[in-house]
């Protein structure tokens, strides 16, 4: 009986064990120390947590490297660029470079600064006064980050503070621990922020098949993993003019009176037209297949050369260090969210931060399984073996007790 318990709690072991599934990746070269932006590749987005709690940042020496879920990625456009009257310059080498500049306007709450390109961040301190005397504080301590550009030889910086009436800026770099920059004009100009694109989610299969009886259009789509899908776009062949409802839904089972039927639950509907551009924002899902309905009533049918789905970049962020090596995990279903102080300061971080990548993702689960929702164990099927299993031996054990204590009155 002690053997067949211990086998038990073996058994149990290897159960937790199996469902720990862990994916694994190395993060590319670090060139500079600082915050840095990390990309979460839909190849670990497909076999971690929706909201990621299970992904681990460690450096060589195995400690985990805090982060936070980055805002967003987005560029900033410039156009029409009005230069500021720079007065003076000032630079005490390994130390600081400070440049005074006059507000043109009545109010100001932003400037735009051209930089030659650097290898590296930036901080700086900003100040206003009317009189260039008495100095007050507007900006203490931040950071520029990406001061560079792959097509450019200068680079458009943003740097905003609160709002105010100053009619001379003074903008202070720190040099003490890095070298000057070479800032070229202070200005004003139009901006816009341009998110950067989508990543397309590449389908393993598309079937589309006619429901003639209906005068519907299915198209079922399985892709190689469970994806999460933010947008689809279709591009459609003929006929030239159409206008057509369409729903997207995917296939669940649940129990009624101890019978599991299959359901269809929706997510999202939109209308298929030959005057729009036919992209769609959908209700964000996590699914390995979805079906698409698309009503035709009396209309011929549409031909598509292309039905495609899209996931919106996630980024983290992190402080690295440069020339450090670091590994990122993820797929374990049972941890939970860390708490990292770092998360308190990220609405400070207004610039786009240098990129590094998660490249070598290694799958070290079995082939064909796949991430689950984030089931308490005490529901899951293998639990409720290991408790059926017990309870038989239990059932077992008493009941051979019982049968030798009867053995006993009878022999007496």
């Amino acid at each position: 009986m002690t053997r067949t318990i211990r086998f038990l709690l073996l058994l149990f072991a290897v159960s937790v064990v199996a469902q720990q599934k862990q994916i694994t990746g190395e993060l590319s070269a670090i060139r500079v120390d600082g915050l840095h932006k990390i990309k979460v590749p839909h190849t670990i987005r497909s076999y971690s947590k929706q909201d990621i709690s299970d992904l681990r940042i460690w450096d060589s020496k195995g400690n985990q490297t805090p982060y936070f879920v980055y805002p967003g990625d987005q560029e900033t456009e410039i156009s029409n660029f009005s230069e500021f009257e720079i007065i003076s310059k000032t630079n005490i080498p390994d130390t600081s470079a400070t440049y005074i500049f006059k507000n043109p306007n009545d109010k100001i709450e932003n400037a735009v600064l051209s930089i030659a390109n650097y290898q590296g961040y930036k901080r700086y301190s900003l100040q206003g006064s009317n009189d260039q005397k008495q100095w007050f504080g507007l900006v203490n301590s931040q950071n520029l980050y990406a001061i560079k550009s792959t097509t450019k030889t200068s680079v458009y910086k943003v740097i905003n503070f609160p709002l105010c009436s100053y009619k001379y800026l003074k903008i202070i770099f720190d040099d003490s621990n890095s070298l000057p920059i070479n800032l070229l004009k202070i200005g004003t100009a139009n901006t816009k922020l341009i998110k950067s694109p989508s990543e397309e989610i590449s389908v393993m299969t598309t079937n589309i098949s006619e429901l003639t009886s209906e005068k519907k259009t299915r198209i079922h789509v399985v892709f190689e993993n469970p994806e999460i899908i933010n947008q689809v776009s279709f591009n459609v062949i003929e006929p030239k003019l159409y206008n057509r409802k369409a729903r997207m839904y995917t296939l669940k089972t649940r129990k009624v009176k101890h019978q599991e039927e299959t359901y269809e639950q929706q997510i999202s509907t939109f209308a298929i037209r030959s005057d729009a551009t036919n992209h769609f924002p959908v209700s964000s899902f996590f699914e390995k297949e979805v079906y698409i309905e698309i009503e035709n009533q009396d209309n011929p049918k549409l031909t598509f050369s292309s039905v495609e789905f899209f996931q919106t970049p996630l980024y983290v962020a992190a402080d690295l260090k440069q020339n450090e090596t670091y590994t990122v995990s993820s797929g374990d279903i049972k941890l939970n969210k860390p708490n990292y102080d770092i998360s308190y300061f990220k609405n400070h971080i207004s610039e786009n931060l240098p990129e590094v990548n998660i490249v070598s993702v290694n799958y070290n689960q079995d082939e064909g399984s796949e991430l689950k929702e984030n089931i308490p164990f005490w529901q899951q099927s293998w639990f409720m073996w290991v408790c059926i299993g017990f309870a038989a031996l239990m059932i077992a054990y008493f009941a051979s007790g019982l049968l030798k204590d009867l053995k006993q009155e009878n022999s007496i």
